[in-house]
């Protein structure tokens, strides 16, 4: 069966504030979150038949939970998912009858990322099983090694990975709520002058680790025509897994079929029925440079090899071909725990055409992929379109 496309759209989005040690809980930014997007879309919580959270606690238990706050009523479709893959699998169940507004949240507070978040056990075993802090590492040391491959395989000269969070600098600069614009423009000096984390990895080439809370909503075509914004149709969006969580990495770990981003890119370009040439503004998950040269690579903008020159090129920046991470990204708007849906907020944001200085002129058709929990292990790519 074809993919339904513009069966359901995104009709509201909302992030909370993102920042450091905020005095606040989970369930209070999810609660602001939902509310948040509801009232963006102008519909009422006692409308919300579907949920997806995006949370570390027990799905189930979050449904259960939700469908009590949400007007004491049934919610007939649960699932899990990350931000572009849950759009798809909303637009999916409404098609299908499951349900006609589905609700896609996610909230961190106080649960940093790394090592630290861990409590040091007393005696063994320290970990779980196929725990991969057991030998000393974490995203960063993953990405760095990935990283260096890269760079040893395809002559990279690392200047071209530095330049990536300067301009996402830039770019979060005109997104007064982001986390890092505030603090100004940096160089690509300044970038390989900051500390070293990982090897060849400096302290600017690394994510954001901060609290913060969104959520997106995703409505039936009935309902959306009537909701206060405009709505960005869903044309095709497809979620693939290949590896677990950082326990085992495939070796090569850039084969040149691809894995998890270049199956269900291809799956997402299909249904939508759309080229690459075709996309006006994008949101790939960043959270290291050579992850966004290793998706445009995955994804079919480029041949593998070639995502490092596709940046050198200008091509993701202001004024390229394909602008990409408005906000600033991992690296400068938020990295809040699991930020798999802000890129999809932010491409919706785009298409609706309400990004002020940021704003990509006559923005159309938007892009948006999710990964993580894995080098390339898991992933969900999305193709929206604007009314």
């Amino acid at each position: 069966m074809a993919f339904p496309q513009k069966a359901a759209a995104v009709v509201g989005v909302y992030t909370t504030e993102q920042a450091k040690g905020m005095e606040r809980t989970m369930w209070s930014l999810e609660l602001e979150a939902i509310k948040g997007a509801l009232d963006d879309a102008g519909l009422s919580h006692t409308q919300v038949d579907g949920l997806i959270p995006m949370a570390y606690e027990t799905p189930l238990n979050l449904h259960m939970a939700w469908a009590e706050q949400l007007g004491g009523r049934p919610i007939t479709y649960m699932d899990v998912g990350n931000g572009s893959s849950a759009v798809a699998k909303a637009t999916n169940a409404i098609n299908a009858g499951m349900a006609n507004v589905v609700v896609i949240y996610f909230a961190n507070c106080n649960n940093p990322n790394g090592p630290r978040q861990l409590k040091v056990q007393k005696k063994a075993p320290r970990v779980p099983d196929w725990q991969f802090m057991v030998h000393g590492s974490y995203m960063s040391v993953w990405y760095a090694m990935w990283t260096r491959h890269y760079m040893h395989k395809y002559g990279t000269p690392h200047e071209v990975f530095a330049e990536y969070p300067a301009q996402m600098r830039a770019n979060a600069m005109l997104k007064p709520d982001s986390m890092m614009g505030h603090r100004g423009a940096i160089t690509v000096e300044d970038v390989l002058n900051s500390r070293m984390i990982a090897s060849p990895l400096h302290l600017m080439e690394c994510p954001l680790d901060n609290d913060g809370g969104y959520a997106i909503v995703v409505a039936s075509a009935e309902i959306a025509r009537d909701c206060k914004t405009k709505p960005v149709w869903v044309l095709g969006g497809a979620e693939a897994t290949y590896t677990d969580s950082y326990m085992t990495i495939p070796s090569p770990w850039d084969a040149p079929e691809g894995q998890a981003v270049r199956r269900c890119s291809e799956m997402a370009f299909d249904m939508a029925g759309i080229t690459h040439d075709e996309i006006d503004v994008a949101g790939l998950y960043d959270c290291f440079a050579v992850t966004v040269a290793r998706n445009l690579e995955e994804m079919g903008f480029c041949k593998q090899g070639e995502g490092a020159d596709y940046m050198k090129a200008g091509h993701l920046y202001r004024g390229g071909k394909m602008p990409t991470n408005t906000d600033g990204g991992l690296m400068a708007n938020s990295h809040n725990g699991n930020p798999s849906g802000m890129h999809t907020i932010e491409v919706t944001r785009q298409l609706r055409g309400e990004c002020g200085e940021r704003q990509v002129e006559g923005a159309k058709i938007g892009a948006t992929l999710a990964q993580g929990w894995s080098v390339h292990g898991l992933a969900g790519a999305l193709i929206m379109a604007a009314d």
